[in-house]
């Protein structure tokens, strides 16, 4: 059971890595952290209310808007009023930012896999697919109800 938990721990803190170099990078464009936390909360659905943004990153209303002011000056989100009800303002990001985005992650990616082709063995990679896949096997099948 040790060997099991320590297994996935092990891709838990491959996936913290990977994101931590993906944030790396775009903090070199000069965002902050609280504003990269805004955006990837963007990123993995958009638009949003700035209530329901807020409650995502479970800071105030009033700092997120102060952290959306700032990316909105930047050119990176944009406020749209809703077409049915205007008291509804929805944040979304820019084709601007969203091109710095794809840019930033296209490079990374390949970096990524680039120093895994360098590290790695066919072999073992052939392990490591072997293994993840058993893994999102149990996985799948838990969400199915099979197992």
């Amino acid at each position: 059971m040790e060997e099991v938990r320590d297994l996935v721990a092990e891709f838990t803190r491959l996936h913290k890595l990977r994101v931590s170099l993906m944030y790396r990078e775009l903090q070199r464009e000069e965002l902050t952290g609280p504003q990269l936390f805004i955006l990837r909360e963007l990123f993995m659905n958009e638009p949003r209310k700035l209530g329901d943004l807020a409650q995502s990153v479970q800071l105030s209303n009033s700092t997120v808007s102060g952290i959306v002011d700032r990316l909105e000056r930047d050119g990176m989100v944009e406020r749209k009023r809703d077409k049915q009800d205007r008291r509804i303002v929805w944040i979304g990001t820019t084709d601007f930012c969203q091109q710095m985005k794809k840019t930033k992650l296209e490079t990374i990616t390949k970096e990524f896999y680039t120093g895994l082709e360098t590290t790695f063995t066919v072999e073992q990679i052939a392990t490591c697919k072997e293994v993840i896949g058993i893994l999102i096997e149990h996985l799948e099948k838990k969400l199915e109800g099979t197992k």
